[in-house]
């Protein structure tokens, strides 16, 4: 779909941050609080815009471990396994994908320990799951600002 640049750069700094108010965005173009307004409700209409949401920091919240699992299945499972797989506990995104591996999900757990327990005995109660590679994140590298 195509937006214009002004459309762009609500997003980007929604982006940044989705708490931002419509007169904070409106001084960055001149415009009124109601013109961005009308702008977001657009965005949000066509599906540009899905949800506002928030970020946390998983290790404020005693999630020490970032992982990402990757899964090989079976093809007539996947959907599923996928749907599944957002159901466990510290399980936070799911993505079917195309090439070495049909499912990546990132996940938070308190420690290892939880991690080897998530992978070694949830996962393997779902049926459908060929392979699992789990794959610890050591450092997180961020996007800053818009």
């Amino acid at each position: 779909m195509d937006i214009d640049e002004i459309d762009a750069k609500i997003l980007e700094l929604l982006a940044a941050n989705a708490r931002m108010s419509y007169s904070d965005i409106a001084r960055h173009f001149g415009f009124s609080d109601v013109a961005i307004r009308k702008r977001v409700e657009k965005l949000t209409e066509r599906g540009i815009i899905k949800r506002f949401t928030i970020v946390t920091d998983s290790k404020k919240l005693g999630k020490n471990v970032t992982a990402f699992i990757f899964f090989n299945t079976r093809s007539d499972k996947t959907n599923e396994i996928a749907e599944q797989l957002l159901s466990l506990d510290g399980v936070e995104e799911v993505y079917i994908s195309l090439g070495v591996y049909d499912i990546i999900a990132k996940v938070h757990c308190n420690d290892v320990v939880a991690l080897k327990e998530l992978t070694e005995k949830k996962l393997n109660d779902i049926n459908g799951i060929i392979e699992v590679r789990p794959s610890i994140v050591f450092t997180e590298v961020q996007k800053n600002g818009p």
